[in-house]
């Protein structure tokens, strides 16, 4: 059995001074490693994620493709997601999905980054019966 003990995503993006300067600016990641080609930022709670130029050949061809906004979703999960949704229309971020609460458990509400990277920022909240039994109780 593999058993990771951390995990972070990379997404092959166009700008890394962009990403630095979101993620650092409205999510206070601050900057593990940094060189032309690769960044990688944490936050004060240990969240790590990493942003790496197209193209690189020190990659294999795998990792050579920029990322183009579709199929995954990175969430940042908070404490109070109406303070982060005000701060978010307060600094004019890109809200592709307008705050809402699911019955699944989520309050949330999603922003688009400069290199096209969806934010779903969420809030924990109480589940509907509907969805109770999806989740496993001790």
């Amino acid at each position: 059995m593999i058993n990771p003990n951390s995990s972070f995503p990379v997404f092959i993006v166009e700008s890394l001074d962009k990403a630095k300067s979101f993620y650092s600016e409205h999510f206070s990641f601050g900057v593990a490693f940094e060189n032309e080609w690769y960044l990688h930022l944490v936050s004060e709670s240990g969240i790590q994620i990493g942003f790496m130029l197209p193209n690189q050949p020190t990659q294999p061809e795998i990792f050579k493709s920029p990322y183009h906004g579709n199929g995954v979703i990175f969430s940042l999960e908070v404490e109070n997601a109406d303070s982060a949704y005000s701060e978010a229309r307060e600094k004019s971020l890109n809200i592709v999905l307008e705050l809402r609460s699911e019955d699944w458990g989520q309050r949330h509400f999603c922003i688009e980054d400069p290199n096209g990277v969806y934010l779903n920022i969420v809030q924990a909240i109480e589940v509907t019966e509907e969805y109770q039994v999806g989740y496993e109780t001790e």
